[in-house]
């Protein structure tokens, strides 16, 4: 399933679409879009704290990943293995190991804890993160399980440094007539 998947979203090309996927693909590479975002929160004094969980979700995220995961299991990317006919877009491919995509892992990081920072950009935040995952797959150096851990590694560095789920997008205690709040 994982190569037809592969195969269905990297095959499916178009002139103008390259472009604009080799573009998001190159906003992911050493996080410095989520970073970038972060350091530049760090001057406004009520978003420090927030920006300084953005940073370290990211970092954490992408040490994990490229410090620990992907020298563990070492897989090919599908350009490399040859597994399938991976069509690549990238100027210069990736040849390290494939799994987990760090792309996708520091981008969910980064929506997940830049969504704490400023909540109104919750929406363009998880479309850039979707777009860069995605990318990893169009521009064919990651299979798609390679993208599905990595946003899953992303999520759970995040949760761990912002101490469970942003207060965005939190449960709300339940309220009971008279203004009586019952915590789960």
């Amino acid at each position: 399933m994982d190569t037809a998947l592969f195969t269905a979203i990297n095959g499916a090309h178009a002139p103008w679409l390259d472009q604009v996927m080799r573009g998001v693909t190159w906003l992911g590479y050493f996080p410095g879009i989520w970073f970038l975002s972060g350091a530049a929160a760090l001057a406004v004094p009520r978003l420090r704290p927030a920006a300084l969980r953005l940073c370290l979700a990211v970092a954490l995220t992408y040490g994990l990943t490229v410090g620990v995961v992907k020298p563990l299991v070492h897989r090919d990317r599908p350009n490399v293995a040859g597994l399938v006919a991976a069509r690549t877009v990238e100027a210069v491919p990736s040849t390290d190991p494939s799994f987990p995509s760090g792309h996708a892992a520091t981008a969910v990081a980064g929506a997940l804890a830049g969504t704490t920072l400023l909540p109104a950009l919750r929406v363009p935040l998880w479309a850039l993160a979707t777009a860069m995952a995605y990318s990893r797959v169009y521009v064919g150096v990651h299979y798609p399980s390679d993208v599905l851990a990595g946003a899953l590694l992303g999520a759970a560095c995040a949760f761990l440094v912002l101490g469970g789920f942003p207060p965005s997008v939190s449960p709300q205690p339940a309220r009971a007539p008279g203004g009586v709040t019952f915590r789960p």
